[in-house]
């Protein structure tokens, strides 16, 4: 076989290694073999073989799918859990440590320390600059903290957001996100259970 026409057998990057462990990790404590998690969420066992290995990327409609099958929030695939945490008598601390820049025309995210009643929080960056439609059933509150996003729901209105703007979405709603320029954006988000805390 040519050079050119060989398979990488290295994974893509970091970030998918990363999920593909967590989702792999995630199976194993619901007692789920690869076969049983293709057949909750529709796709191949070969597929998420693959997503386990950190040899393929899931689509946010795709990681819907397996977070929902697992019983876990999309974020919890998404984000990067925080390496420094301390939990001190009922108060969660996460410090912050070096956070890379996503690679150009990704994101990144990473958990924030956890507030109570099942509320989630991410810091996310992000250079993408188109996107994919999805829903999850969390209620989701986003916050920008730098940078330009702009935020399309699925009736086709468009929102630009910029430093100090937010908006919210209730479960369930159809949306996408996107950065209008090289530079990006960097967020916060939270969220939490349909009906809130």
């Amino acid at each position: 076989m040519a050079a050119s026409t060989r398979r990488s057998t290295s994974p893509l990057d970091d970030d998918a290694v990363v999920m593909g462990e967590r989702i792999r990790s995630v199976r194993h404590e619901r007692g789920l073999t690869l076969v049983e998690l293709a057949g909750l969420t529709g796709m191949s066992q070969p597929f998420l073989s693959l997503v386990e290995r950190g040899h393929a990327r899931l689509s946010l409609t795709s990681m819907a799918r397996v977070s929902d099958a697992l019983g876990i929030r999309q974020g919890a695939l998404l984000a990067r859990e925080a390496t420094d945490r301390e939990e001190l008598d009922g108060v969660d601390v996460v410090h912050g440590d070096h956070r890379a820049s996503p690679v150009a025309g990704s994101r990144r995210a990473w958990q924030l320390a956890q507030l109570p009643g099942g509320l989630f929080g991410t810091e996310m960056v992000g250079t993408e600059r188109d996107g994919e439609f999805a829903a999850h059933a969390e209620e989701e509150f986003v916050y920008v903290l730098d940078g330009v996003l702009e935020v399309e729901l699925h009736d086709g209105s468009v929102q630009t957001l910029r430093r100090g703007d937010s908006i919210a979405f209730a479960s369930g709603r159809r949306h996408l996100w996107r950065a209008v320029d090289d530079d990006g954006y960097r967020v916060l988000t939270v969220t939490s259970p349909p009906g809130g805390p």
